[in-house]
């Protein structure tokens, strides 16, 4: 299956997706209580490396989650090999790549191969925002590099606690936002992942669908009542862009729902 057809992994995948995976088998061996706790440690790994690096996006800090680094590696070469994308796409996949495996709570946490990525960036494609982006995160890897006591991932994750103003799970988050979008809400750094989906409305080989699941995201962040700079008129703009392009698209309906709470706000 091409990338394109699989970039609803990657850019919409809502975080109740991102919370249900597939039970191994080895876990119907166990107790209720290890499998909750399993459970457990997989998520406070997930929103651990989500805090740590909040260019992930869903379905990178998914491969974290579940050690599917290589996975995840396979499915983003496979957009950076796809020439009908635009080159800010396909850098964003070798950048995605060099997130997953430089991130500390990763138990394939691998600085050298994210290093080789990253400058990969920088080589083919210098002129993307994934570029500049890059050469950040080299320089924090370098800096990793000089500290004197590295620790483990599970030594990292066994004293981490998440922030207070953290909470992916908080109620007044609307349930079909990505993970890449609450913690943009919650961080104040929409404008960041705005941009993020605005590249993959710009890209002309980029389907239908996907676009239509980035404009709502955009329209979520801006009307979120967490995000501290809220901004109704961008919403009801990306809400009323999704209805005209997309009348028969499968976000239609709670589109439309949206628009009109956000047109009538007395009405909540």
């Amino acid at each position: 299956m091409p990338f394109a057809r699989l970039l609803p992994l990657v850019i919409g995948a809502s975080l109740l997706g991102a919370c249900a995976p597939t039970t191994p088998l080895f876990i119907a061996q166990v107790t209720t209580n290890e499998l909750v706790e399993y459970k457990a440690l997989k998520t406070k790994r997930m929103t651990a490396a989500i805090e740590d690096e909040g260019d992930l996006l869903t379905y990178s800090a998914m491969a974290i989650r579940d050690a599917h680094s290589d996975k995840a590696e396979t499915l983003y070469l496979e957009g950076y090999r796809d020439r009908q994308l635009s080159g800010e796409v396909r850098a964003i996949a070798l950048y995605q790549i060099g997130l997953i495996y430089m991130n500390r709570f990763n138990e394939q946490r691998d600085d050298a191969k994210a290093l080789n990525y990253f400058y990969q960036v920088l080589n083919e494609f210098p002129a993307t925002q994934a570029a500049s982006r890059s050469e950040a995160r080299i320089e924090l890897i370098r800096q990793r590099g000089d500290e004197p006591i590295h620790k483990t991932s599970r030594e990292l994750l066994a004293h981490w606690q998440p922030s207070d103003n953290l909470d992916l799970y908080k109620p007044s988050l609307d349930p079909d936002m990505t993970l890449l979008s609450r913690r943009a809400v919650l961080k104040d750094r929409v404008e960041e992942a705005e941009q993020l989906y605005l590249l993959g409305l710009a890209d002309p080989h980029v389907p239908a669908d996907i676009k239509e699941k980035a404009l709502y995201q955009l329209a979520l962040m801006h009307i979120a009542a967490d995000n501290p700079r809220a901004d109704r008129d961008k919403a009801i703009a990306y809400l009323r862009r999704l209805l005209v392009q997309y009348p028969n698209g499968e976000l239609n309906a709670k589109a439309a729902r949206h628009l009109d709470l956000a047109l009538n706000p007395t009405q909540r």
